[in-house]
């Protein structure tokens, strides 16, 4: 059952334990978009009288970060899910080929199910003009039922974690993080995997207030490592993700999964006829208006992995008319990814989306981007103004950092990097990346719901602390220019929030 928040607000609104003055100067005059088309977005005054500014808990990993209790997670099959972003629509399709559909992209026009499908053959078989493999062995799911028969299927997609990406809101408040449900496919023999993550990107409702007015969904993920019931925490989660909380749009919505927004990402390695690579891809949630009467549909549309960008752009002599824009765009992005201290959370690049590949590997060479960086000569020109942009750092890196442990360091922030080729990587400076207990282990959450080592001992902790950080750091009065101000220049959120979207 999919409670709506009206029925539920004062379960709500305790969860969330939002500051009423917050909300309610943040929203005068600039009412919330009722995205789920319900009309009841607004305040009650019971909802108003459950507010509250509650102290910052010691937040709990597994109940306010990532959750994998089977209570909470049943209440998001797939298939309801599908179902619930498909009824904002008038056009269908159905939720069955929706999915269908999405896993034909992985066919070519020749071996298609949905002849009018987007197939992987489309544009010589590039992405962004950077080919992509093709046909997959995914593109078999574009005949199977995902839903049915949860016990014996071996394409069942089960959930199988819940994930709070509240450290990727950016300073400035234009949206509040991104909210994630991991799928897996139910069989997990060694060659035939298939995870898929929505990363729905939360709405601020009110931009004007920037970082501040985002406070609010921080409390609720905050406040449920207090709530001791399995049942409540399932209750409220549901909530956030079908209804919203009070003020804010729910988590599960197609525009949040849409240009500019959020994205669906999958960690694939299914076996078949043809030996492939684990590989990861992205796709965008749009919209097509070619129902009866114009009316929309649905559709996955495969897209660029984001901080992705392709292998041979580090070579100089790439002849893609990208090489050298790329490279020149490159340089202003080493400081950045080489952050002071330690703390590899903090390695950042942030790649312009021209650049970006429509395929990120987690085997071989072509996310391994010192590899091509030194195929163009141990000396070239790229090199050496790599070098020399890290020697004019200010302050210098406390240890060296060589123009290959740079490439490395942008190798990081690729899915495949982080999941697999950087593995154990000594980066230069002060940091090495995480390293998977196994060299097989190249998921973060498996099909058990186990979580992968640099999760739990690296990137998780992190994120708890950005939370804390933020709470510690905003106030609970009315949102105001210094309030805002006071949360932006805060030296531990400036140091946390809008961190990479790969971990």
């Amino acid at each position: 059952m999919i409670f709506r928040h009206v029925s539920k607000l004062s379960l709500i609104a305790t969860i969330s334990a939002a500051s009423a003055s917050l909300m309610g100067a943040c929203t005068a005059g600039a009412p919330s978009e009722d995205l789920a088309g319900d009309g009841d977005v607004e305040l009650t005054q019971e909802g108003q009288e459950a507010l509250a500014c509650n102290p910052v808990p010691n937040i709990s990993l597994e109940r306010s970060l990532i959750v994998t209790d089977a209570t909470a997670l049943a209440r998001f099959p797939l298939d309801t899910v599908l179902n619930h972003l498909l009824s904002t629509v008038s056009a269908g399709p159905s939720a069955l080929e929706l999915y269908q559909r999405w896993w034909d992209s992985q066919n070519d026009a020749a071996g298609a199910v949905f002849p009018d499908a987007i197939h992987c053959d489309a544009d010589g078989a590039t992405i962004n003009g950077f080919p992509v493999q093709c046909p997959r062995n995914e593109g078999s799911l574009a005949s199977s039922d995902p839903f049915d028969s949860a016990s014996t299927n071996p394409d069942f997609m089960k959930p199988v974690a819940i994930v709070n990406r509240f450290d990727l809101a950016p300073l400035d408040g234009s949206h509040c993080g991104e909210y994630r449900i991991i799928y897996a496919k139910r069989s997990s023999g060694a060659l035939d995997r298939n995870l898929i993550i929505l990363e729905a990107q939360l709405p601020n409702p009110n931009p004007e207030c920037g970082i501040a007015a985002c406070r609010p969904v921080a409390e609720f993920w905050a406040n449920l490592t207090s709530t001791n019931n399995a049942v409540t925490r399932a209750d409220a989660l549901e909530a956030f993700y079908y209804d919203g909380i009070p003020g804010f749009a729910p988590a599960l919505h197609p525009d949040h999964f849409a240009e500019g927004a959020g994205q669906i990402r999958t960690n694939q390695f299914m076996g078949g006829p043809n030996a492939q690579i684990w590989q990861l891809r992205e796709f965008k949630l749009e919209k097509a208006y070619d129902g009866p009467g114009g009316a929309a549909r649905l559709f996955f549309k495969p897209t660029t992995v984001k901080e992705n960008p392709f292998g041979e752009l580090f070579n100089v002599n790439f002849s893609d008319s990208r090489t050298a824009s790329f490279q020149t765009d490159f340089i202003s992005r080493v400081e950045p990814l080489i952050p002071p201290g330690s703390n590899v959370n903090q390695i950042v690049l942030k790649t312009p989306d021209q650049f970006n590949a429509g395929q990120s590997n987690s085997q071989g060479p072509e996310n391994d981007y010192s590899i091509h960086l030194n195929a163009g000569g141990a000396n070239n020109a790229f090199i050496q103004a790599i070098n020399a942009e890290v020697a004019s750092m200010s302050p210098p890196p406390p240890l060296p950092v060589s123009a290959a442990q740079v490439a490395d360091r942008a190798t990081t922030q690729s899915c495949g990097g982080c999941h697999q080729t950087s593995s154990g990587d000594y980066l230069g400076g002060f940091h090495t990346w995480p390293q998977h207990v196994s060299a097989f282990s190249f998921v973060h959450v498996d099909e058990n719901s186990v979580l992968s080592k640099p999760l739990q001992e690296t990137f998780l902790p992190h994120r708890k602390n950005v939370l804390q950080t933020y709470l510690q750091s905003t106030t609970c009065d009315a949102c105001t220019s210094s309030v805002t101000a006071s949360a932006s220049s805060s030296e531990g959120i400036a140091g946390t929030l809008g961190g990479s979207t790969t971990h």
